[in-house]
């Protein structure tokens, strides 16, 4: 009775087709957007208020879609205040379309000095500077390095990672020689002028080392 049982059951699962079909394999996440390109280069401010990028190296003009998020407005009003003229950008793009997205403006500057594309890009994460008197805090990513023109001239912290909490980023190196065992760099996202040159930067700058403030610009 067993066996013509399960004879019964092999004879039905054939007339109904058969054993089940193979699922499909499950679809194919969606491609993920491309990452931002970084740019550096004029960025030519019409009186009409349309912007258009060239690129270092290159002489091909892209028009430029600014929203208020990218901040690159800001930076052209910094700069040139109402005049609208040209400027060195570094800025995060969306290259995508036939028009060039801002995405993240890093650095503005006049061109009063040249177009700057003949000089290196900064090898860091973080650069801040401040003036009067004259420092500067740089941050690879594992080190946080204060100079300044007084002994000592330059104090190397190893930092941790950074962290993020709405607009304010906060970073802290610690070391165990010397009198001075810390550095916290606060950076506030936050249009900025080192009030000694015509260069904008998207960060205010924070920093407490042992009993001393400084204060001044950072870019990313």
């Amino acid at each position: 009775m067993i066996r013509a049982a399960a004879a019964s059951l092999v004879l039905v699962a054939v007339a109904c087709g058969g054993p089940a079909a193979t699922p499909s394999p499950p679809a194919q996440a969606e491609a993920l957007a491309p990452a931002p390109a970084r740019l550096r280069g004029t960025l030519l401010a019409g009186a009409d208020s349309t912007l258009v990028f060239v690129a270092c190296g290159t002489t091909t003009e892209r028009p430029v879609l600014a929203p208020p998020s990218s901040q690159l407005l800001l930076a052209v009003a910094a700069v040139n205040g109402e005049v609208r003229d040209s400027l060195f950008v570094e800025l995060t793009a969306d290259t995508t379309g036939g028009a060039l997205t801002a995405v993240e403006t890093l650095y503005a500057t006049s061109l009063s000095e040249g177009t700057r594309c003949d000089r290196p890009r900064e090898p860091f994460d973080v650069v801040a500077i401040g003036n009067e008197p004259f420092w500067r805090v740089t941050f690879d990513g594992t080190q946080l390095v204060l100079e300044r023109p007084e002994p000592p001239r330059e104090m190397v912290f190893d930092a941790d990672p950074a962290e993020t909490r709405g607009a304010l980023t906060t970073i802290i190196g610690r070391r165990a020689l010397g009198k001075v065992h810390e550095l916290k760099l606060g950076l506030l996202r936050e249009s900025c002028s080192d009030g000694m040159s015509d260069a904008w930067y998207p960060y205010r700058a924070e920093v407490r080392v042992g009993d001393l403030a400084l204060h001044g610009c950072a870019r990313r």
